[in-house]
């Protein structure tokens, strides 16, 4: 078992696919800043803490992502599994970066430093408390 995050959002701009999960968090698409918010960090500090307190990996057994967020999530699991498996010296960022780097985004490139964007968050949130 675990937790999930069932969360999609689109901009009514361009129709990218994105999380507005702070005030100041535009489109990476467009740029365009909406007033919808969704407190994406604070949900995926709790699915990843619970994942490892329950099965010593910040990534689960098994997974089905249903949705935007729950995609995102499986991302973020990978990155924060691999820099506690292998921290090899490098910040959390620059490793983020250069291993979202190697994903193939297809047509959702804008995706890649919004989902570094996360998963720094997500690693500092987890960190701290």
């Amino acid at each position: 078992m675990t937790l999930h995050v069932r969360y999609d959002h689109q901009c009514p701009t361009c129709n990218a696919y994105y999380i507005p999960y702070d005030v100041d968090v535009p489109c990476p698409n467009c740029g365009l800043v909406e007033q919808e918010r969704f407190d994406f960090i604070s949900e995926a500090v709790a699915s990843a803490r619970f994942n490892f307190k329950t099965q010593g990996s910040y990534v689960p057994k098994a997974w089905f992502a249903g949705s935007l967020a729950d995609h995102i999530l499986w991302l973020l699991f990978g990155l924060l599994e691999e820099q506690r498996k292998e921290p090899d010296g490098q910040s959390f960022n620059g490793m983020a970066y250069k291993l979202l780097g190697t994903m193939d985004w297809g047509n959702q490139v804008y995706l890649r430093d919004h989902v570094c964007a996360i998963a720094v968050r997500v690693y500092e949130k987890i960190n701290i408390n």
